[in-house]
């Protein structure tokens, strides 16, 4: 299960995906019966604007290459199973390789079970990603900006992930209740440049790492065969490593099922009242309202998929005070064709971001179309083509924040963009 906390990332910072969904694993057994797999994807594709800037004469449109390897090895012991991955993300633009990039996900997960009732899950992720200029912390920014900054590349995330989980109940029974501990950590590097060019903008960045540490207490009700119920309680508590005065705690009471309502037709999805303070802030108003994400899926003919999609939870800003209101809705058409080999996917998906309880009144509107096609040449073997257009609009053509000791030196934002891509990817698992 996934808390919301996993929502509450900075906009921009890339995850590196740890799996490549369709291909049929294969399997390699080596010493001790370890099952070791591997994957590896090749990308070509072009980017419409690279540091997603406002204004056209600024816009940066350049080829790239990228190789996706993805490596398991799967270990059982009687009951007990063990997993170490890993998964990278290699970069390479043409026309802009200042803003190429090498991204890596470790993870180990473990699972083990004492008797009929009980089990104990143990999981460490540890993502060493980027964040896009243009996104983020320097959304918004124009070249000039990046220059005077020190923002030469990317900026380098490292996330730490990890999770204990204890479980009472049959794992073939009607209900269980789990109990996790949850500790996250979020990290900037490569930031030399930053430090030599601006120290007021370097202590800024700085003001965004933080770490959390959450409680999750859940109950599981097998219902049926075809639908599961779940009632969690989760606690986050987000501590900000410079400003005390961002730090929050986080109080889920969630309700969540997932069905098969007919043969055609599932639901997937959560409920949640969220009650969120921030004890530090005199002036910073605690929030009180509902979050979601519910996806429903048809398939009207053997060969097609309908899924809609609708979420809203909130995330906070990179000053102190207030938080964003996050909503998204989307919609998409899957046809399979040639037996199922190909596919055609439209897909549309639309989010707005609305600042709450802050003088600036912002409202963020983001729109993005894809059209994928898939080919499955083997079981083994994938080809995708993929074009996106995304678009974002702000009722402000201008934002700003203030950095400095004194917090006196304005720094501007200039909102909106367009953005394309089209990318050729070949997947095989070997």
């Amino acid at each position: 299960m996934k808390t919301r906390t996993k929502l509450i990332i900075i906009a921009g910072m890339a995850i590196v995906q740890p799996a490549m969904a369709g291909l049929k694993p294969k399997s390699h057994i080596g010493i001790a019966g370890i099952d070791f797999q591997s994957q590896l994807g090749a990308s070509y594709g072009q980017v419409g604007n690279v540091t997603y800037q406002p204004y056209q004469s600024d816009v940066v449109s350049s080829d790239f290459k990228s190789v996706t390897p993805t490596l398991k090895a799967i270990g059982e012991r009687y009951e007990d199973k063990y997993l170490l991955m890993y998964s990278g993300d290699y970069r390479q633009y043409g026309s802009a390789s200042a803003d190429s990039y090498n991204d890596h996900f470790f993870d180990f997960n473990g699972s083990w079970r004492y008797g009929q009732m009980h089990g104990l899950m143990l999981n460490v992720a540890d993502t060493v990603g980027h964040e896009e200029r243009g996104r983020g912390i320097t959304e918004g920014f124009l070249p000039s900006q990046f220059r005077g900054f020190g923002i030469t590349s990317p900026l380098d995330t490292n996330l730490l992930n990890t999770e204990l989980r204890y479980s009472y109940g049959a794992p073939v029974g009607r209900g269980k209740t789990e109990v996790a501990l949850l500790h996250k950590r979020l990290r900037f590097g490569n930031l030399d440049k930053i430090k030599n060019s601006d120290t007021d903008f370097y202590n800024y960045v700085l003001d965004q790492e933080w770490h959390e540490n959450s409680l999750v207490a859940e109950v599981f009700d097998q219902y049926s065969s075809e639908t599961r119920f779940r009632y969690s309680f989760i606690t986050n508590q987000r501590r900000y490593e410079i400003d005390p005065k961002k730090d929050n705690d986080e109080y889920y009471l969630e309700y969540g099922i997932k069905s098969q309502l007919t043969g055609k037709t599932s639901v997937d999805g959560y409920v949640s009242w969220l009650y969120k303070r921030f004890k530090n802030s005199p002036n910073a108003q605690d929030f009180n309202g509902l979050n979601w994400d519910v996806q429903a899926e048809w398939k009207p003919l053997d060969q097609a998929i309908v899924k809609a999609h609708s979420s809203q939870h909130i995330k906070d800003p990179s000053e102190v005070g207030g938080y964003i209101l996050v909503s998204k809705y989307g919609l998409s058409y899957q046809h399979f064709w040639l037996v199922d080999r190909f596919s055609t996917t439209v897909d549309y998906s639309y989010t707005t971001e609305a600042y709450k309880k802050q003088e600036k009144n912002r409202n963020d509107k983001d729109g993005v179309l894809s059209f994928t096609m898939s080919y499955d040449f083997r079981p083994s073997i994938n080809f995708e083509l993929k074009y996106q257009l995304d678009t974002l609009r702000s009722n402000k053509k201008t934002d700003s924040f203030f950095i400095g000791p004194n917090d006196d030196r304005e720094v501007i934002r200039t909102l909106g963009y367009d953005n394309s891509l089209i990318m050729f990817t070949a997947k095989v698992q070997i």
